[in-house]
Order: structure tokens, then sequence, then C-alpha cells
């Protein structure tokens, strides 16, 4: 299968009594880590040409590809419709749906979404596995400004990761 594992650990370290906001910073974290030990990965396994590449302020291809899988993946676990069989998976998506349904421990009147509260904070998930991809340039802003506000880069995958996950696998 395409995905072995995933970073999960601080959507797992999360409880029912967490709050919306360590939800985000969680979801934001795992998807950066994994972002990072993915580019680590595809560095070691292909020549130094991409990391050339990534330091001249683009992104190989095929590493967007697989950053834009990471971001579906990380979207089907905040929605509840990831197909694996991970019951670590299962159980976040059920912490995501108990967060989003209570307020400082209590169920409140006005359920949140996963659906809406994921569009509210893909953009931010996005933006931080681009921040940390950007970390591999250095310490020169202007490259990292040319990932970071390139159009191309700038939006998440919306559509690609609105795809059923059976034909992204």
């Amino acid at each position: 299968p395409r995905r072995q594992k995933l970073c999960i650990h601080d959507l797992k370290e999360l409880t029912k009594d967490s709050s919306k906001e360590e939800l985000r910073e969680a979801f934001i974290k795992c998807a950066a880590k994994e972002t990072y030990f993915s580019w680590i990965y595809y560095k070691n396994k292909n020549s130094s040409i991409v990391d050339t590449q990534l330091r001249n302020g683009n992104i190989p291809d095929e590493f967007k590809s697989i950053m834009y899988y990471t971001f579906g993946d990380y979207r089907d676990i905040c929605l509840g419709t990831d197909i694996s069989s991970d019951s670590n998976i299962k159980g976040i998506s059920r912490k995501v749906k108990d967060i989003l349904n209570s307020q400082n421990g209590k169920t409140h009147e006005q359920n949140i979404t996963p659906e809406s509260w994921w569009k509210s904070t893909e953009k931010e998930v996005w933006k931080g596995m681009l921040c940390i991809l950007t970390n591999e340039i250095g310490d020169n802003q202007e490259r990292k400004n040319k990932i970071l506000q390139d159009p191309k880069y700038k939006d998440p995958p919306e559509v690609f990761a609105e795809r059923p996950q059976f034909l992204r696998w």
C-alpha cells in the first residue's frame, strides 16, 4: 500500500476534553512532521538534484504529489472517512468529533461538523506542511518566500483531497 505509517502522535495525545485549538495544533504538527520525514526519505532516495530544486524555490512535482496525498490523508482522518483498518486512526476520528461537539467538557448545542471545522483549518495545515519544507532551504528568506507565496503552492489541494480515498490509493 501507498501509506505504511503516518505521523499521528500529537493527535493520539488529545483527549475528548482537548480544545479545538489543541486539535488544530495537533493536525498542523502531525502534517508538518509527516512532510519533514517524507522529505528526508525522498531526498535520500533521490539524487541531490531534488535538494537543489527545493533550495531554488521549487518543490519537485513528485514530492508535491506526496504532499497532496498526505494532506488528503489528514483530511480523511478528520472527517472519519479514512479507509485504513488502523484502530488508532479510528480512535482519532472519534476524538475529533468529541472535541468538536464539546466545549469546556460539556456538549454544546451548536455542533461543529468535522467538514466545516476542516474547511476552516485546512489552509493552516497546508501552510504548516510548506513551512516545515522551507526549513530545509536554510536561512534564505527570499527562497522560502518563493515557495510560501507562489500561487502554485499557496492554496491547499482541496479538490484532490476531496476525492474518495480509495481513488487516491
